[in-house]
């Protein structure tokens, strides 16, 4: 079977053309980040959708268009799951900072998972954290409303709640051919329905339910859009 989650923003389905567009404009250097006192990208939305997944590729993207070089990066990944050990945590992001990246962008990288998570308390350190030159940092909640507003004041904010169902659809169908599997559209749209635009719903009920084919019938060639 091969791998079913997205490999590159190419592969990725967003929420609408407006994140779609954020992610062009960063990517592409239009939006100058990280400036102006942004340093961080904040991914929300419900579970599910990809935040932490993109998290990764958009770092190892973001990395290529800074430097050039395309060469396996490896941001810190910082769980905010335990909010007591996030002060230590930040000490030793500090401390990473202050030394010259071995990046060829001199950026270092860091991705803090799930910060709806984090005290208050906690999430003010964070926020200064982030006042720190020379980094990208990517958040994920799945609860904006959750979040210190000063913090979020330093964070381009992306919306990642579940897509247009047409979206997931064609991209189902596409993880279903690369696996010499069919399923009936009306069948991928009644798992869809069921999902809440989870993709961790959507992939192994697909899987399961669809039949393996080397040539699926000539009228479901077509992606319906």
């Amino acid at each position: 079977m091969t791998n079913t989650a997205p490999q590159s923003t190419a592969e990725m389905v967003f929420a609408n053309k407006t994140a779609e567009n954020q992610i062009d404009a960063l990517l592409s250097g239009r939006y100058p980040f990280p400036e102006s006192g942004k340093t961080a990208l904040c991914f929300y939305g419900t579970y599910g959708t990809g935040k932490t997944t993109y998290a990764h590729i958009f770092c190892r993207e973001f990395e290529l268009k800074k430097s050039g070089e395309e060469i396996e990066i490896s941001p810190k990944l910082v769980s905010c799951q335990k909010t007591e050990s996030i002060r230590e945590i930040l000490k030793t992001c500090t401390a990473q900072a202050k030394y010259v990246s071995c990046n060829a962008s001199s950026l270092h990288y860091f991705i803090f998972d799930e910060v709806d998570n984090l005290t208050d308390d906690a999430q003010r350190a964070l926020k200064a954290f982030l006042n720190t030159p020379n980094i990208v940092c990517v958040l994920t909640t799945n609860y904006l409303d959750k979040l210190d507003k000063g913090m979020l004041s330093r964070c381009v904010k992306v919306n990642f709640n579940a897509a247009d169902p047409k979206a997931i659809r064609a991209r189902t169908q596409q993880i279903l051919r690369d696996n010499g599997r069919y399923l009936d559209t009306d069948e991928i749209d009644e798992i869809i329905r069921n999902s809440d635009g989870s993709w961790r719903e959507i992939v192994p009920m697909a899987l399961m339910l669809a039949e393996p084919t080397t040539h699926p019938p000539s009228s479901t060639l077509r992606i319906v859009k």
